[in-house]
């Protein structure tokens, strides 16, 4: 498996991680409907389309909240360069 959101951006939001008590579990990390997505482990690779996380909505993924959009955001940029034309946006 490729690396996740949550291992590039070291939220500590993954089980077990040091923020779970704090903010709680990352809904990218249990989105099993994802999983495999753009090469990740559940919602890992695809963090952008997952209620929850898009700076838009009720947003739970601390670095979207300092974002206008999920597209300026490092990780997706990283993901769209590995993934080339395989991407799903």
């Amino acid at each position: 498996m490729k690396i996740n959101c949550w291992e590039y951006m070291h939220c500590g939001r993954e089980l077990g991680g040091d923020k779970v008590k704090e903010h709680g579990v990352c809904p990218a990390v249990t989105f099993i409907a994802f999983n495999k997505t753009n090469g990740g482990y559940n919602g890992g690779r695809y963090c952008w389309q997952i209620a929850g996380t898009f700076p838009k909505s009720n947003t739970r993924c601390s670095y979207a909240s300092q974002l206008e959009d999920c597209t300026q955001c490092d990780f997706y940029r990283l993901v769209q360069k590995e993934e080339g034309s395989n991407f799903e946006a």
